[in-house]
């Protein structure tokens, strides 16, 4: 692994967390697949820290040693404090930690997505409460009391629906 990876496009973030809500039917039918996306994007960035941590590690180790045969080998004598000056600045460390830190910042923003996401579908549930809610109240107003009773039924298997969706995206998201 020599160079960070960048999993995330910014462009692409931007669009999918996007919110319409003239497009309610159509978020809930993509919310659990970005979920998802982002899901395994956020994985592959921490897999990718990690892997770029443990290579500071190696490479730090590495470079240790290095010091310890220079130094010897020239005469001079091998402290820990000439060891850590010859190794915290070496190129190979400070690019090692220019690494680690940028797969960190990936990491850090492929959680960013998937915050992003969750508060995407609690925006989309209260959307559609607040759409189911107006649908309601046009329906009471055109039927009387008997298309009330009707329209309040509808509505509520209506809600029904949307709170049994989120709940399993709930599910699935842990």
């Amino acid at each position: 692994m020599s160079e960070v990876k960048n999993l995330i496009d910014p462009r692409q973030l931007k669009n999918d967390v996007a919110f319409d809500a003239n497009n309610l039917d159509g978020m809930w039918a993509t919310q659990a697949g970005l979920y998802v996306r982002y899901g395994v994007i956020a994985a592959r960035a921490e897999h990718q820290a990690t892997a770029f941590k443990n290579r500071l590690g190696i490479i730090e180790a590495d470079l240790g040693k290095e010091a310890r045969d220079t130094l010897a080998a020239s005469g001079q004598k091998v402290t820990e404090g000439t060891v850590r000056e010859y190794v915290s600045s070496h190129p190979k460390m400070i690019k090692a930690h220019e690494n680690y830190n940028s797969a960190l910042l990936i990491l850090n923003l492929a959680k960013t997505a998937l915050e992003a996401l969750r508060h995407r579908r609690d925006m989309i549930v209260q959307a559609s409460k607040h759409h189911l809610e107006q649908a309601v109240m046009r329906d009471s107003y055109k039927g009387g009391a008997a298309g009330e009773a009707a329209a309040r039924s509808e509505s509520r298997q209506a809600m029904m629906r949307a709170l049994s969706e989120q709940k399993r995206e709930e599910t699935i998201a842990e």
